[in-house]
């Protein structure tokens, strides 16, 4: 890779570090009057050993924005992330787990790479600038409040979920839909300070825990 190319990855992996920080199967949309046992609902999610959702992603930062194509993939505390379009800067993945963080660009090049138990906020810290809770995004997208710190969940008129408060973020939840007996919702946003992540989930599959 030449210097002038090492430097484009940089700048495009930085980028992509800010966007991510931040279907086959019958849809069922928000129905009046519908019950959902919200706790129940909680602790069901929180038993997905493995899941996956793909759809579309934007975000606001002070250094800029952009939009593009999403895909996440979880198994357990490991995660995939893969964005492609943001900024015209192609495709890129980011994987992370408990002992390292590693960026790449759509020919498997890595880019960025850090170990560690806190590889990703290094990673975070060093090349944005600034701490997004991706940790804590894993459990959002789910419309579930992540485990370990409070949080204050908000109900609409109508009794459904449509946000919840946690560590200095306000999430957003919009148009849930029943997909796969789960009621997911559709569009999620995420906003603080430092970044505003609004997406939008075309297809959600779930793999309960063995």
């Amino acid at each position: 890779m030449t210097p002038q190319s090492a430097g484009s990855c940089r700048r495009a992996g930085a980028l992509l570090i800010l966007t991510l920080m931040t279907t086959s199967c019958a849809l069922q949309r928000t129905v009046p009057g519908t019950v959902v046992a919200w706790d129940e609902r909680r602790d069901q999610l929180l038993a997905l050993d493995s899941w996956e959702l793909r759809g579309r992603i934007g975000v606001k930062t002070e250094q800029g924005g952009g939009q593009g194509r999403l895909e996440w993939d979880q198994s357990g505390t490991s995660t995939r992330l893969r964005v492609a379009g943001p900024f015209g800067a192609g495709a890129w993945e980011l994987r992370w787990d408990e002992r390292q963080a590693v960026l790449s660009n759509k020919a498997g090049e890595q880019s960025l790479a850090y170990t560690g138990p806190d590889a990703l906020d290094q990673m975070l810290a060093e090349q944005v600038g600034w701490d997004f809770p991706a940790e804590r995004t894993r459990f959002w997208v789910l419309g579930i409040a992540a485990p370990g710190s409070r949080s204050r969940l908000r109900y609409g008129p109508d009794g459904w979920l449509n946000g919840l408060e946690q560590d200095g973020w306000e999430v957003g939840f919009d148009r849930f839909e029943q997909r796969e007996g789960f009621w997911m919702p559709r569009k999620i946003t995420v906003a603080g300070e430092a970044a505003r992540l609004r997406l939008v989930v075309d297809r959600w599959q779930a793999s309960p825990a063995p």
